[in-house]
């Protein structure tokens, strides 16, 4: 559930490259990407909560339409394609359907994780929630205060994304505890780290956009709010790997 695309290290369009009228200042932007990040976490923690709920009590519906293999498949195609392409469309397309796009994508990502709900106990998942919760705003904070560049761990950071991914494959044909324990922490590191990169990328973007038009504006809140939302539920996943007790 990585898709950090080949645009991850690179920034974002020059201010003035859309077509807009008005501006945004700095601390606008800023709260349209926690608001706009704020959304996508209830919607999708809100239908993956749902489904499970139904899941648990056996819901036949819910069940087949969880259960199925096609439909799993699907959405996991679908969730890779629109996250792997989610930075060239919004470029191009207009917020709303930027918006639209970032909505359909963290509803596909609740669907996917419905089950944690039937797999995990529930005082697992709210371990892991509120301690994904409180690292995630320490590693914001930061980033968002730090006066060190890290812009220059980007690369590492990309490289360490790849092999955590090779990592996760592997082990799905292995299952081996002593590798599974090792991916589970070394996410929750490389998911950390990440939310303090990415928090200082959105902070100097926001600053050049704060002289752009408000379309420019509004684009780079949608993809911090998306980067931030990548973070957060990647944290959650591994921290929930290590706090998860089966029901």
């Amino acid at each position: 559930m990585n898709q950090y695309n080949q645009g991850y290290n690179q920034g974002y369009a020059a201010p003035g490259a859309y077509a807009g009228a008005g501006r945004m200042d700095f601390s606008a932007i800023m709260r349209q990407v926690y608001l706009w990040l704020a959304v996508g976490l209830l919607l999708g923690f809100g239908v993956a909560l749902g489904l499970g709920q139904q899941l648990a009590l056996g819901n036949p519906q819910v069940v087949s339409l969880v259960g199925n293999p096609i439909v799993l498949i699907g959405s996991i195609v679908l969730y890779l394609i629109v996250g792997f392409a989610f930075y060239p469309i919004v470029r191009r397309v207009s917020p709303a359907a930027g918006a639209v796009l970032y909505l359909v994508f963290t509803a596909i990502f609740g669907f996917m994780i419905s089950t944690i709900f039937v797999v995990y106990s529930a005082s697992s998942i709210w371990a892991a929630f509120l301690t994904t919760a409180g690292m995630f705003g320490v590693m914001a904070l930061i980033g968002y205060t730090t006066k060190l560049d890290l812009s220059k761990l980007g690369t590492v950071f990309l490289m360490a994304l790849v092999g955590l991914i090779i990592a996760m494959v592997v082990n799905f044909f292995l299952a081996n505890p002593v590798l599974y324990w090792i991916v589970s922490i070394a996410g929750v590191v490389i998911f950390s780290g990440l939310t303090a990169y990415d928090t200082q990328w959105i902070k100097r973007q926001a600053l050049a956009a704060s002289s752009a038009d408000a379309d420019t504006a509004h684009r780079i809140a949608l993809i911090g709010a998306f980067r931030l939302f990548l973070d957060f539920v990647n944290l959650f996943l591994s921290l929930l790997r290590i706090f998860g007790r089966g029901n």
